[in-house]
């Protein structure tokens, strides 16, 4: 299960969330390219063709996975009920099945490919759940995955310790995401149970007008900033703004995302 801290603010931003998804809309776009990448070219032809999706939000990559495996079913689940519900009124297609379920906690079904955008990164054990998922793959299955790394958002995380009124004061917090786990453990924790694996990168820009605009960015879409704006003083905000415009010149921010791969061989075994 993901912190509930987590699962309250998707919940809570689940009707904007798709506005601001700017770095979720470029990661599915790369990982979708990435995933048909490693299929076979005719792996959703010819027989039933089963997707799980965990993570699935309000149905932005369902959407494209829908578009780009014409054949196959997609059977997507959300611990948010409030994403479950966006999603479903965004998506009529027969093929698609939404539910809310703690995708941690799947212990059925059988898939030919698990794939999940932006998502893995919030889950509270990445070594459990990768195991968890190579159990729902059979012999040949693939698992892809977007993941965001510990660099994200790294320009704010320095402007928060630069504001700092005092060395260790609260006003010099890190910013969420530089808890995220770096590229070396995800290939760890990949190497550990898939046989066949990789870890890709990609970097994604963004320029804000304010800071108060990347942090409302943060708010609805859960990407692991430093805390809502509701949260912080107007003096707060002012000293990280000139922080930030200090160092960078400007709010713009990186996002570090790493595209993974494992396949569990034909057979099952390692």
């Amino acid at each position: 299960m993901v912190d509930p801290t987590v699962l309250r603010r998707f919940s809570a931003g689940a009707a904007r969330y798709e506005a601001h998804a700017y770095a979720q809309r470029l990661s599915a776009v790369d990982l979708l390219a990435y995933t048909e990448a490693s299929l076979e070219p005719t792996a959703d032809g010819g027989r039933a063709f089963r997707i799980l999706e965990p993570g699935c939000g309000t149905g932005l990559y369902t959407r494209m996975l829908l578009e780009a495996f014409r054949g196959a079913s997609v059977f997507g689940v959300d611990i948010s009920e409030a994403m479950v519900r966006v999603a479903k009124r965004g998506i009529d297609d027969p093929r698609a099945h939404l539910a809310v379920a703690d995708a941690e906690e799947l212990a059925t079904g059988s898939y030919d490919l698990v794939t999940s955008n932006a998502v893995f990164q919030w889950f509270l054990s990445l070594p459990r759940t990768l195991a968890r998922m190579a159990s729902l793959l059979p012999g040949g299955g693939l698992l892809t995955f977007s993941f965001f790394g510990p660099e994200t958002y790294a320009e704010l995380d320095a402007a928060l310790r630069g504001s700092a009124i005092r060395p260790g004061a609260r006003d010099g917090e890190r910013v969420a995401a530089a808890a995220f786990h770096s590229r070396e453990e995800i290939s760890d924790a990949l190497s550990a149970v898939y046989p066949a694996w990789d870890v890709a990168e990609r970097r994604y820009r963004q320029e804000f007008p304010s800071l108060a605009e990347l942090l409302r960015s943060i708010r609805y879409t859960g990407t692991g900033g430093g805390g809502a704006r509701e949260s912080w003083s107007p003096g707060k905000l002012a000293r990280v703004e000139e922080a930030y415009r200090e160092r960078e010149g400007g709010i713009g921010t990186t996002y570090q995302v790493f595209l993974c791969r494992g396949v569990i061989p034909e057979g099952g075994s390692r």
